[in-house]
């Protein structure tokens, strides 16, 4: 006969665990025992036994008490792959060999859990062998109910000393004791309750705390961190490892308790780095510095952030105030000496003419007609699909009563729940698809008076002032939005992606730095002054070079 052998654990390593290859030598003894034929092994580090297998989605979509549990729980393993890649073979096996029942499920009170997997059993007749326990016949209804109540009793057992656990760790937190050791750099774990600082990391961190009350950048920070003790650390400094290190208060001799109120930790007691004076200061600069960066931010008009890459490395480019001007750059460069070319990514985004040099601002202008092609072809669709939406809403209703029957059948026991559960597999995209329509269709006040008024008024206004540059920021950041418009900076160009494709743009070197091209727009209205189906326009950017840059319909990019 053939068989699967299955374990798993509930809490340690992703990698490795001595429980789990413990059950599996225990589940190889018994088959030899037995003379059975082990033909896979799967096993599920640090998985819980109330998680679903892969594969039963959307059954754990529909349990209302496993999703109520899984909002309570801080671990990111909602499904067990060991278990998914086992159930695959269940229609080639005989015997499911477990050390004991628990390693397949410990179902929460009220879930489908326990059902679903038992149900796969009994249709692949396959039997469960355990290693403590003995054999279960799912198809014999006592050895079933003895299971279940078995697994129910086991379950609040469960809950009693996770409770019991939890309570514990509380009242060690609140004793100004670390729960589970510590992972703060420069301080080690010894076991037994015992922490140690660890003298070489001393220094380090009492710099980064005098630099910070000495209102130092972060930036300069890292920069002098890396310099001085990357090597020896074998370690490289970021934004976010200055930041962990200054909001430790354990440095100080503090920790917080379960109401996440500072209190004394008597683990580091005779060991502290700074003093919690310092401490506090360090906090007031990080808040402080946090809060005006926020304000400056509101203040500045930036609607390009976070649409620019560097074109060496990939990254988000961020910020760089020189002189009034405001540039986009890497700072990968300032940080790693292997990114010297991302340096090559700084570009100025200034608005207006500094000596007949374009900025990034001013090429984006004409750009923005995207947007109004896009958002007058939305307002079409949504017109007509003004008159469907009946149509959609009987489409629905018709899915929901096809899910609806198929539940009574399955609990008359006409149907099973994998017919169930190919049913909402089937309707799943084409639900979303509907229900999306519906909603923007509702949440819509378009009608034809707004269209025309669009297409004679608004649309005319809008391109009027993109030609003449004038556009509120508001306006302008919201069209870059409707366009989703993004680019990509290199040191000889820039790749721009929109919703209708993708435009390249030289950056034309002039003297010792490099300036975007001029530009003028063409517009040849439809129907008389109205922006509709039949406008066209035609934008020329002056590289020096003649061809076509891109071709969109209604809208042409050229150069010359």
């Amino acid at each position: 006969m053939k068989a699967l052998i299955y374990a798993r654990q509930s809490s340690g390593k992703d990698d490795v665990s001595e429980s789990v290859e413990a059950q599996i030598e225990n589940c190889k003894k018994l088959a030899a025992k037995e003379n059975l034929e082990v033909v896979g092994i799967f096993r599920d580090l640090n998985s819980s036994g109330e998680t679903y297998p892969v594969g039963a989605e959307i059954i754990a979509q529909l349990d209302k008490s496993y999703q109520q549990w899984v909002m309570n729980q801080s671990s990111k393993k909602s499904f067990r792959s060991g278990l998914g890649e086992a159930i695959a073979l269940f229609p080639d096996i005989d015997i499911l060999l477990v050390n004991e029942v628990t390693r397949l499920y410990r179902p929460i009170h009220g879930s489908f859990l326990e059902g679903h997997i038992n149900q796969l059993l009994t249709s692949n007749h396959v039997q469960v062998l355990q290693v403590q326990g003995g054999s279960i016949d799912l198809t014999k209804f006592d050895q079933m109910l003895i299971n279940t109540i078995k697994n129910q009793i086991l379950y609040e057992d469960l809950q009693k000393k996770r409770t019991n656990s939890i309570i514990a760790f509380r009242n060690k937190r609140d004793s100004g004791k670390l729960c589970t050791g510590c992972r703060s750099f420069g301080i080690r774990y010894l076991g037994n309750d015992k922490l140690e600082v660890i003298p070489e990391c001393i220094e380090i961190i009492r710099f980064i705390f005098d630099r910070i009350c000495g209102h130092k950048s972060y930036r300069s920070i890292i920069r002098d961190c890396n310099e001085r003790w990357g090597e020896s650390q074998k370690m490289f400094f970021y934004e976010s490892t200055i930041y962990h290190i200054a909001k430790q208060p354990l440095y100080a001799g503090y920790q917080y308790n379960s109401q996440h109120e500072l209190i004394k930790n008597v683990q580091i007691a005779g060991q502290e780095i700074i003093s919690f004076d310092q401490w506090l200061e360090v906090q007031d600069i990080i808040n402080n510095k946090r809060k005006n960066y926020r304000t400056q931010e509101k203040k500045r008009f930036l609607p390009l952030s976070g649409r620019l890459f560097c074109g060496s490395c990939g990254s988000r480019l961020v910020i760089l105030l020189n002189h009034g001007n405001v540039y986009y750059h890497c700072n990968k460069k300032t940080l790693a000496k292997d990114h010297r070319k991302c340096r090559e990514s700084l570009i100025r985004f200034n608005s207006g003419r500094m000596k007949g040099n374009f900025s990034l601002y001013d090429t984006v202008y004409p750009l923005l007609t995207v947007a109004l092609f896009n958002k007058l072809n939305k307002m079409k669709d949504m017109v007509k699909a003004k008159d469907q939406i009946s149509d959609y809403e009987a489409k629905l209703q018709n899915l929901q009563k096809e899910i609806d029957d198929t539940y009574d059948m399955v609990r008359e026991g006409f149907a099973t729940m994998k017919d169930l559960r190919n049913i909402i597999q089937k309707q799943k995209s084409v639900k979303e698809d509907l229900l999306k329509k519906i909603a923007e269709i509702r949440a819509s006040n378009i009608s034809e008076t707004e269209l025309e008024k669009m297409e004679n008024l608004t649309m005319n206004d809008l391109v009027e002032k993109i030609i003449d540059k004038s556009l509120p920021d508001e306006k302008y950041a919201e069209l870059i939005g409707l366009a989703d418009i993004r680019g990509t900076i290199y040191a000889d160009r820039v790749e721009f992606h929109t919703i209708f494709g993708e435009l390249t743009l030289p950056r034309l070197k002039k003297k010792h730095f490099h300036c975007m091209p001029d530009w003028d727009l063409k517009i040849v209205r439809g129907n008389g002054t109205r922006f509709d189906e039949k406008t066209k326009i035609t934008i020329t950017y002056h590289t020096g070079e003649k061809q076509v840059l891109a071709n969109w319909g209604q809208l042409k990019i050229i150069s010359k």
